[in-house]
């Protein structure tokens, strides 16, 4: 069984609402007992009960199944809630759930009652949504061979794919069986075993439609937009560009056909150089990432950069831009995010700011306990090199970080810079 655990897809909120989910799991299946689970279970066959259609989707009959919908619900709900914020997530996962457990309930009918439990169904339902917003995105998976884990990453499509196309198969070959041992109807049994499929296509119609009435941004990196290759262009560009195909004839002139023609050729001569594009991706970066910090969505913001600096040659903003991240950071207390961000700063601007060096410094030694790191950073200055105030500073840190050297826990001398 192939595992994921984790996303690279860029996460615009916290996943609060995810992680509020998988605890009501949780503690549901630890509060709730083995009867009342059975009582509160999906029913087909034994009328309708509406309070099932809710319940049943946060109720599992063992660790395993928990287990393993948890981590689903995690690597998905980063993706979904990531993009569109906890309360339409919740509202989302609520409704996904509710549809599927009603039809089941309310259109499959069987002689003999039937009990389904668990949250799988929602969680193919939110790996469909992943797969219409997300599909070039990767998720981090574990495969276990021979009780040696091996760790690899796939893309959302490939991922929901597989898992897709072997819910179908293993429904069908499990059906045949179940219909030879029991007296249910092949009706029921194919609507049980396809249940974790009707999700994800639910999902899939969810997503598109949410993308169609544009009540989700996924910057065109969405299924239709590679489809129809056009991943990661920025909004508008595919109408300039098709505009720009269609010159109007009416109003063209013989002079004005002989410099096209000249402007041709022209075009010609500068193609050999490669082509051109219509705006530089660094600007279209640039430009998200201060959209971001003007509107303060810090994380936002940081996902525009990490995912910068991924790319073959790193990019890192301006300046004045850089700092502000660093500020946005730390005024939110994200300081492990802030010191890998401010340690990109320092490595890479020819003169940086001592305010942000000595912030480094304070937070490597008051919030990651790494005094080696920032007595190495206090040393980059000459002694009164820095204003007063600033010197003033530097030693209350320089005191510091020397007593926790010799007071602390043992520190491995790693090379920050």
């Amino acid at each position: 069984m192939i595992i994921p655990w984790g996303t690279d897809a860029p996460i615009y909120h916290r996943p609060i609402a995810t992680m509020g989910v998988i605890a009501v799991n949780v503690v549901l299946y630890l509060l709730v007992p083995g009867e009342a689970t059975e009582n509160l279970a999906l029913t087909i066959g034994g009328g309708i009960h509406p309070l099932q259609w809710v319940v049943s989707n946060f109720l599992h009959s063992g660790i395993f199944e928990l287990a393993g919908n948890m981590l689903f619900l995690w690597t998905f709900g980063l993706v979904v809630e990531g993009k569109i914020g906890g309360l339409r997530f919740v509202l989302i996962y609520l409704l996904m759930g509710t549809l599927l457990a009603g039809a089941m309930q309310c259109l499959v009918s069987s002689e003999q009652e039937v009990r389904l439990l668990g949250s799988s169904a929602v969680v193919f339902g939110l790996m469909g949504i992943c797969l219409v917003w997300a599909p070039r995105n990767e998720v981090t998976c574990i495969l276990w061979v021979r009780l040696t884990p091996i760790e690899f990453d796939l893309s959302i499509l490939w991922f929901a794919a597989m898992y897709i196309a072997l819910d179908v198969l293993s429904g069908g070959l499990s059906g045949v069986l179940r219909a030879s041992l029991t007296n249910l109807s092949t009706r029921v049994i194919v609507a049980v075993e396809l249940n974790h499929t009707f999700g994800a296509l639910l999902g899939v119609l969810i997503g598109a439609g949410m993308l169609r009435f544009q009540w989700v941004d996924c910057e065109n990196w969405d299924l239709l937009a590679v489809l129809q290759r056009r991943a990661g262009r920025p909004k508008g560009t595919e109408t300039r560009t098709r505009k720009a195909k269609r010159p109007d004839r009416r109003l063209e002139t013989p002079t004005s056909k002989a410099s096209r023609r000249s402007e041709g050729r022209s075009s010609k001569g500068r193609s050999r150089g490669g082509p051109t594009s219509i705006e530089d991706a660094s600007a279209v970066v640039l430009r998200a990432f201060r959209g971001h910090l003007e509107f303060e969505e810090t994380e936002a913001a940081l996902a525009v950069y990490k995912k910068a600096r991924r790319a073959p040659v790193p990019w890192h903003p301006p300046e004045p831009d850089w700092r502000e991240l660093i500020e946005a950071l730390l005024r939110i207390q994200r300081h492990d995010d802030a010191v890998d961000v401010m340690r990109d700063y320092v490595r890479e601007q020819p003169d940086p700011s001592p305010r942000v060096v000595l912030k480094l410094a304070q937070v490597l030694i008051q919030n990651q306990g790494r005094p080696q790191q920032a007595i190495k950073l206090l040393n980059r200055f000459p002694e009164g090199s820095l204003p007063p105030k600033l010197e003033e500073i530097r030693g209350r840190l320089r005191q510091r970080a020397e007593y926790l050297r010799e007071e602390g826990p043992l520190e491995l001398d790693e090379d920050l810079l």
